[in-house]
């Protein structure tokens, strides 16, 4: 014959999405005995639940697991790009500007014309160029000739290196024009008297973005004045300035986590590639080079972002449950341990637990020894179930 002996209980019932959840409060010995089932001790609180409230409140069981808990070094920095990478265009040859097209953030490929200068001084450049070409094709042939007789003994010497001077000085005026037509952007090779201009261009001399304006169109152009400014975002770093406190725990291949002040929960990897060797004076800190992990995928990156970032500089492994998995009560967190009581039930324990490190993902239980080898624990949805 089966005997079932049996006490009160009271039972509150709390909605959870949609479904009702029973808590089972009871601070007595409650027995129940069927043959299969043993005496189960009621005296901490027991929070059941069905199979259908179980898989509608989209929960999860899981057990404690080795994780990876890092020192860091918490710093600050900023997103930038190589000093190849920015160019600051002006023009060597002043010029008015007559043609100005363009607006910050546009984006420009190299030898794409920027701007177009006009100055009636590049006419006389071109001009003195002109000259010195027909005149060095005259005294060339003729130092050859002199050459010749020179060493026939027709000519005098003095005619030979009198030959020689002039030609070797007119070709040293040729070379220099033909370096100033290729500063202007002009090709001395299709230069002649019909195409004799008073308007040069500007082109780019790298592909990126046009990050600054300062020129405007009429404004005459100094030499010394800077146009536009190109940055190439095709590799973008993080620099970080790191205080000497922390110095010596700073080494290359360390791994980085950082983030942008304008997103902060968008989180972002890299590598150090550089640890400076220099101490600034006035803030006490170096400069440290990191590559970001997949950067050409990453769009939203633009240089001057300023971010903050944490280099891990140790490592080490603990048991661990996921951070939505323990719950912060006062002063005191806490975990529900699941048990077997009814295979139609999922049934938990709500249980104290000491805790230390912890990261985005993880916290570690220090005292993981107090619960058995496999034991399972609700990591997601405790949260609600023991703050009621």
């Amino acid at each position: 014959m089966m005997k079932i002996k049996m006490k009160y209980s009271f039972f509150f019932y709390i909605p959870l999405l949609g479904c009702l959840m029973v808590i089972a409060c009871d601070s007595k010995k409650q027995e129940v005995t069927n043959g299969d089932k043993e005496e189960l001790a009621a005296s901490v609180n027991i929070i059941q639940l069905s199979s259908q409230q179980y898989s509608l409140g989209n929960f999860e069981t899981g057990g404690m697991e080795k994780a990876d808990f890092h020192e860091a070094v918490n710093v600050n920095g900023m997103l930038d790009v190589p000093p190849e990478n920015k160019v600051a265009i002006s023009a060597y040859f002043g010029g008015y500007i007559k043609e100005l097209s363009l607006l910050p953030g546009q984006k420009v490929n190299k030898g794409q014309v920027l701007l177009v200068l006009e100055n009636p001084d590049y006419l006389q450049i071109q001009q003195d160029f002109l000259e010195a070409k027909g005149q060095m094709k005259y005294l060339e042939a003729d130092y050859k000739r002199q050459a010749e007789l020179a060493k026939e003994n027709v000519s005098s010497e003095k005619k030979y290196l009198k030959a020689e001077a002039d030609y070797k000085v007119m070709k040293a005026r040729y070379e220099s024009l033909h370096k100033k037509l290729q500063l202007m952007g002009i090709k001395a090779s299709t230069l002649d008297e019909e195409n004799i201009s008073s308007r040069i261009t500007l082109t780019a001399p790298i592909s990126g973005y046009i990050a600054e304006i300062s020129a405007e169109k009429g404004m005459f152009l100094n030499p010394s004045d800077i146009a536009f400014t190109i940055t190439n975002t095709d590799h973008i770093h993080l620099e970080l300035n790191v205080f000497e406190k922390d110095v010596m725990k700073i080494k290359v291949g360390q791994e980085v986590i950082f983030s942008l002040q304008d997103n902060p929960a968008e989180k972002y990897k890299g590598e150090v590639y550089l640890v400076g060797r220099t101490i600034g004076e006035e803030d006490r800190s170096i400069r440290v080079h990191v590559h970001i992990d997949g950067e050409d995928e990453l769009e939203n990156l633009v240089p001057g972002m300023f971010a903050e970032a944490k280099i891990l500089v140790d490592s080490s492994q603990s048991p661990a449950l996921p951070t939505s998995g323990v719950v912060k009560v006062d002063q005191d967190y806490y975990v529900l341990l699941k048990t077997d009581i009814d295979s139609q039930e999922h049934s938990f324990v709500k249980k104290l637990v000491k805790v230390g490190k912890r990261d985005s993902d993880y916290v570690e239980i220090v005292n993981a020894h107090d619960f058995n080898t496999g034991s399972q624990f609700l990591t997601k949805g405790a949260y609600n179930l023991i703050q009621e």
